[in-house]
């Protein structure tokens, strides 16, 4: 049938040449942007997937720059306490001097002077190293004279909430280093430092008699002065395990004979149930950094509590170990103005730099964790990234050939609608 008012020819060429155009514009399009997707018609579900790894690869790569800012902090943190043994090292060697019969009263008080200065050194060391402002050997908080709180880093290595690695960080402030009890420079009275939060010590009560007293965590017991006054050391023990933080001495006849009579509050402990008979398990809560679990007696009389070392809990918060580098409860430094001070000095010395020593050596193991995080999220982030890139990058060679093949065709269509148009005008033909 011969027709001119629809031109099917035409219009089947007209819609190859619309369809063949969109095909070329994506192909320049993908050739253009480098990528496969460009919008989510493209490929929606590619777009979503793509998207997510997109999120993931930055994520890694942020937590790759964590780990190695972490990596930093602890190489200042590092740089800064191997000048804090250098100088234990140099104090340990004026301590060794002064403890030889050689040297007079006069030349110990000089080299004390240089021992007294590393000190304070050591201290404004530990108080002034910062890295990004944050005072990083002074501990977690102001300083006192009890063991000070480690100051806790969460390192975020992961892309998920979760994914962190802590470090701990001793504080090495000289001042935390402190036995209370300690009440001469040659360790009279020494127990060690004092306790920090979560510590327990195990306190051990005598039969207490006629004009004895003693004040424990803030309690103070007195016996009268009647010939029968006592309480023993079972009743003492279970009087104290009842008491909780904060608790007042409360009206307790502590299962006495006479006259005996508490006073104060409880403070910066708690305790547990009754150990063998006379014992009690006493734990620091760390309300109360100036209160040290010991004794002070008013008035002889019977037996004052005894009490073992630290038998669980939290470690001293101290880089320096054991090593007790002040004294008294008005923190005094340790010195070197004589033989038996410095021999003192010596043995607490050398618990500090050992101490000193396996706290850098928990540094170096951290940066070799963290290296080792670091190298891994690099490694993940380049694998996904290369995933993502199977889904949402332009593949060149094929996009270059879909592009000739449109443009050929897009020639051909257009030459093809023209013959359809001219084919029509053959019907003029019959009209003349």
């Amino acid at each position: 049938m011969t027709v001119i008012n629809t031109n099917t020819s035409s219009l089947i060429a007209k819609n190859a040449i619309g369809q063949n155009e969109r095909a070329m514009s994506q192909a320049m399009t993908r050739l253009s942007t480098g990528n496969r997707i460009n919008s989510a018609r493209d490929d929606a579900a590619g777009l979503a997937i793509s998207e997510r790894m997109s999120s993931q690869i930055s994520g890694l790569k942020m937590a790759s720059r964590n780990a190695n800012d972490a990596i930093s902090l602890l190489q200042t943190v590092e740089g800064a306490t191997k000048e804090i043994s250098s100088m234990l090292g140099r104090m340990r060697e004026l301590a060794v001097q002064a403890a030889s019969g050689t040297y007079t009263t006069t030349d110990q008080a000089a080299l004390d002077l240089e021992f007294g200065a590393l000190l304070e050194e050591i201290d404004r060391v530990a108080k002034d190293t910062e890295w990004n402002g944050n005072a990083v050997l002074s501990g977690a908080g102001a300083l006192v004279t009890e063991a000070e709180v480690t100051k806790d880093y969460a390192i975020q290595v992961g892309t998920d909430a979760a994914q962190t690695m802590g470090l701990a960080i001793k504080s090495w402030r000289p001042k935390v280093a402190v036995d209370n009890q300690m009440t001469d420079a040659t360790g009279a009275n020494r127990d060690g430092l004092d306790s920090a939060v979560g510590e327990t010590k195990e306190a051990t009560f005598g039969t207490l008699t006629t004009n004895g007293a003693f004040t424990l965590a803030g309690i103070t017991v007195t016996v009268g002065a009647g010939g029968s006054d006592t309480t023993t050391g079972a009743q003492l023990a279970t009087y104290f395990a009842a008491l909780n933080e904060g608790d007042a001495h409360g009206d307790t006849a502590l299962g006495k004979t006479g006259t005996v009579t508490t006073s104060g509050t409880f403070t910066g402990f708690s305790t547990g149930s009754v150990i063998s008979s006379t014992k009690v398990v006493f734990t620091n809560t760390g309300t109360n950094s100036a209160t040290e679990l010991a004794t002070s007696s008013t008035a002889a009389g019977g037996t004052l509590p005894s009490f073992a070392s630290t038998v669980a809990g939290t470690a001293n918060q101290s880089a320096y170990s054991s090593g007790v580098m002040y004294w008294g409860t008005t923190p005094t430094r340790i010195d070197i103005t004589s033989s038996d001070n410095a021999s003192r000095a010596i043995t607490e010395i050398d618990s500090a730099i050992n101490g000193a020593a396996s706290e850098r050596a928990k540094y170096g193991a951290y940066m070799s964790r963290l290296q080792h995080a670091s190298d891994n999220l690099t490694n993940v982030a380049t694998n996904t990234a290369a995933s993502r890139s199977q889904i949402a990058d332009a593949d060149y060679a094929s996009e270059t050939t879909e592009l000739a093949r449109t443009q050929i065709i897009s020639q051909a269509s257009t030459a093809m609608l023209a013959q359809a148009n001219q084919v029509k005008q053959t019907v003029l033909a019959l009209l003349k």
